[in-house]
């Protein structure tokens, strides 16, 4: 019942957090975002996070990059954010409001909420 996949039969979970902790270059642009505007310096990170939605559900996430003005996150579920979520990370010390930027299949560009 939970024998591990054998060399044919390649585990699909295992697949995706491989891909999900491929460091690899910014390749979404962000929407909003003017070519000319200087972007904040974004620091590369794999940290295990929730979202909480407006509804009180949670999503575990893993955060790929951070910076004072926002977030790349991915997640294994295929659903669409709501326009603001609540992100928490407590090694990053981080729980804060943020905009959905942007949102692809599993992955998502957050914006933090100023106050």
């Amino acid at each position: 019942m939970f024998k591990k996949p054998g060399p044919d039969k390649p585990d699909p979970l295992a697949q995706r957090m491989r891909k999900i902790a491929d460091v690899s270059h910014e390749e979404t642009t962000y929407k909003g975002a003017s070519t000319n505007a200087k972007r904040s310096d974004r620091k590369p990170t794999f940290k295990a996070a929730s979202l909480t939605l407006i509804s009180g559900e949670r999503i575990d996430v893993v955060v790929k990059n951070v910076s004072e003005t926002g977030a790349r996150i991915e997640f294994l579920r295929d659903i669409i954010l709501p326009d603001r979520v609540l992100l928490s990370e407590p090694t990053l010390r981080l729980r804060t409001w943020a905009y959905v930027a942007w949102q692809e299949r599993g992955k998502a560009g957050l914006e933090f909420v100023k106050t």
